[in-house]
This record gives structure tokens, sequence and C-alpha cells, in this order.
């Protein structure tokens, strides 16, 4: 298996943002603001530390579980629109936040799902998560409103997953 630099590119660019707004805190509000920033910070990390190394370990145990035979042969380049129409319906029933559903699309990106396949569970688990709509959009928006928005959204992951697809391999 190959191992992924973890100070590559992305990392710079981060630790470039983290510098440009230490400089703008500063030069709102002096070396307190910037204090308190990085405080904040430091609280979403103590409380979601623990919550993504777990989900990463999880990810690490799909990708040498789930057989990448099956992976390529249902939501690979061959598997065609069967293939975005199965990730659809795995967006759709994936009962998780993004500490979840993203180490899952790159378990089914490195275990050889198709790009097209991997966009269309992300956008179907973004816009048609079931545990979402009955957990939160029913019950604080009403019906009416949630299934309007849901019927709206229904056909906006696989749409997503054919213009992937009929976009040029690279």
């Amino acid at each position: 298996m190959a191992r992924s630099k973890v100070i590559d590119t992305n990392f710079w660019v981060i630790c470039a943002l983290l510098a440009t707004l230490c400089v703008a805190a500063y030069a709102r509000g002096g070396s307190e603001l910037v204090r308190e920033g990085l405080e904040s910070g430091g609280v979403l990390l103590g409380r979601f530390a623990l919550l993504i190394a777990v989900s990463f370990l999880v990810a690490g145990l799909a990708e040498v579980l789930v057989p990448q035979a099956w992976v390529r042969s249902a939501l690979g380049h061959e598997a065609g629109f069967r293939g975005i129409l199965l990730a659809a319906l795995a967006g759709v029933v994936t009962p998780a936040g993004p500490f979840v559903s993203m180490p899952v699309a790159a378990v089914l990106l490195k275990s050889g799902a198709a790009p097209a396949a991997v966009v269309t569970f992300l956008a179907s688990w973004s816009l048609l998560a079931l545990h979402r709509f009955l957990a939160w959009e029913v019950p604080i928006l009403g019906l009416r409103f949630a299934l309007l928005r849901y019927a709206v959204c229904i056909a906006l992951p696989v749409l997503a997953g054919v213009v992937v697809r009929a976009l040029p391999r690279s």
C-alpha cells in the first residue's frame, strides 16, 4: 500500500492560509485577537480530534476489508450508469456526517471506484441522506417543504455523476 506524504502541497496551502489569517487578526485586533482565534481553533480540535482519528481508522479497516474487485466491478468505469445509480443509493443510506462519508469516498477512490461514482456518492449523501431528511428536515422545516426540497434535488447526484463520466479521463 502506498503511503501519502503528510507534508505536501495541501499542508503548505493550509499553513499559508493560517499565517495570512493570523496577520489579518493581528491587524484587526492585535495579539489578543490572534490568541482568541487560535484558542477557538484548539477547542474545535479538542472536540473533534478523537472523532476524526476513529473515523480514519474505520476508513482504513474498510479499505482492507471491502474487496477491491467488487468496488471496481460495482462502481468502476465499466459499471457505467448502473454504478452511478448504486453510488447514489449508497449516498442516500449513508447515516453519517463528513467524518465518515469523506473517508468512505477516499476508500472508494483508492479501491477502484470511478470518479463519477464517487462524485455521485458525495452529492447524494450531501443532498439526499435519509437520516438527515427524517431527523432534521421534516421536524424542523415541515414535511411539505422537506419533500419539495428533496424532489427538486433528487436527480442532481445522478446528473453530477453523468457529467463527470462525460468528462475526458486524465
